[in-house]
């Protein structure tokens, strides 16, 4: 069920907690406006979060959050920073450009070419095109 909204500019009845008995005419209205405790600070607008109450969670030592990395980092494996071999990248491509190249040969001509092993002849031009994009895995 959807909540009601209400208008910005309605008011809403307010009861009092005044007690009629008493003397002076009853205790103080707790509906009263409560003091802000931060004073000169603006009031965010539409429920968003004082950019104070934001950054409460995060630590504002620069060792404290060096060490809070460290512990989160701490048994993650890295790849070693090694150059890639030159020859890596042209083939992965030659690779997948062959299997795209044998799939459309063999479609085109209807499982004649490029070699007689009927539909073996996609699984040979998919391999190719899995040894190409295998190849690129390791592509830094």
């Amino acid at each position: 069920m959807a909540k009601s909204r209400k208008k910005k500019g309605a008011k809403t009845p307010v009861k009092s907690t005044r007690n009629p008995k008493s003397p002076a005419g009853g205790a103080k209205d707790p509906v009263t406006k409560a003091k802000d405790p931060v004073k000169g600070a603006k009031k965010p607008a539409g429920g968003e979060v004082p950019e104070k109450a934001k950054d409460s969670t995060r630590s504002t030592s620069v060792r404290t959050a060096a060490a809070e990395e460290s512990r989160r980092t701490r048994g993650r494996r890295v790849a070693a920073a090694t150059q890639n071999p030159q020859w890596l990248a042209p083939t992965a491509v030659v690779f997948l450009i062959l299997g795209l190249v044998y799939l459309v040969t063999y479609y085109i001509s209807s499982g004649t070419l490029p070699l007689p092993i009927g539909d073996w002849n996609l699984a040979a031009g998919f391999g190719l095109l899995l040894v190409g994009g295998g190849m690129l895995m390791f592509w830094k």
